[in-house]
């Protein structure tokens, strides 16, 4: 279990490892079923359930990852849901509280989840798979066990996905911290979960350190931080991308009257 330090596992092969992704809709089956279509293919790493009503008797249990889909008619129904969840603690798999908004006015910093556009489902689930799930998957420098991302999806707090890349390491270093920085607006953050991808031609350790260094600048006291740096199949370029898988303290709503 993450501790507050940064985990490293040096690794020269790949793990053969499957995360199994449910999804729980309190909404639109065909708009979850027409986002997970539209996933990047991770070579067998990632296997996604068919989107499903969740049943009220029964709690999910095969799955590694529970992704409990909601909207301002259904939350107070998703939010039982993920108690729920939360009540069964280890026993269950983790899961995440995704909650499309419309056009009400409802700020993500208060929401203990992902809040994303409805029609942003398909690009934010691209997203949260690039950022929590792809640096378990292949082999690299510095690889990510489950139990690791697991510990991050399991802290309570928003869900902040940020993610920058260019050609100069350290300026997409910065832009993307600084992304998450803003994000946060002053709240502690929890836990993050932060990569590099490039080619294994271009990745440097020093390059870890330095973003490592980066995520200790904006850290909270007893904020767990991960790094990854998995090899990719990419031409060797001088093209980064570095992605922040975070959990924010949710913003108190403030009261009305």
């Amino acid at each position: 279990m993450p501790d507050g330090t940064t985990p490293t596992q040096f690794v020269d092969e790949a793990v053969d490892f499957t995360v199994k992704v449910a999804c729980e809709c309190y909404c639109s089956l065909d708009l979850v079923r027409e986002a997970i279509s539209q996933l990047p293919v991770c070579n067998g790493a990632l296997a996604w359930a068919a989107p499903r009503l969740p049943d009220r008797d029964t709690m999910e249990t095969d799955s590694d990852v529970v992704l409990i889909v909601s909207d301002k008619d259904t939350l107070a129904q998703a939010i039982d849901r993920s108690s729920r969840y939360e009540e069964l603690g280890r026993e269950a798999p983790s899961h995440v509280l995704i909650y499309l908004q419309d056009n009400e006015n409802v700020s993500a910093e208060e929401m203990a989840g992902l809040t994303l556009r409805r029609e942003q489902l398909a690009t934010g689930l691209t997203s949260l798979t690039h950022a929590a799930f792809l640096p378990i998957i292949p082999q690299g420098l510095i690889c990510v066990d489950w139990c690791d991302t697991r510990h991050i999806l399991e802290m309570a707090g928003q869900v902040v996905i940020e993610e920058a890349s260019g050609s100069r390491i350290e300026d997409v270093i910065e832009s993307a911290i600084t992304r998450l920085r803003d994000s946060a607006t002053g709240r502690p953050i929890h836990g993050m979960q932060a990569s590099i991808l490039c080619s294994p031609g271009k990745l440097a350790t020093r390059y870890v350190a330095r973003l490592s260094d980066a995520c200790k600048g904006i850290a909270s006291d007893g904020t767990t931080i991960i790094l990854a740096a998995p090899w990719m199949d990419w031409p060797d370029i001088d093209y980064y991308e570095v992605k922040i898988f975070a959990r924010v303290e949710c913003r108190k709503r403030e009261r009305i009257g």
